[in-house]
């Protein structure tokens, strides 16, 4: 099977799709742990404060690094 350089440059229609549906559902994973009809619903202030505190720690290690 000989595929040129336009074919193969060429993005197939289906996998964009595919990935695009896969993008959505991810966020929409994500979401749903601070979701109010989630049971386990998690905190977003706490889980923002524990982010700050991951970001600031990486930022910490990297200045580090220098």
């Amino acid at each position: 099977m000989n595929i040129t350089n336009e074919q193969h440059l060429k993005k197939d229609p289906k996998t964009e799709l595919i990935n695009d549906l896969m993008a959505i559902v991810t966020i929409m994973e994500d979401y749903w742990r601070f979701h109010p009809e989630n049971e386990k619903q998690q905190d977003v202030v706490e889980e923002y404060a524990r982010l700050e505190a991951m970001k600031a720690s990486i930022e910490d290690d990297l200045g580090k690094l220098k």
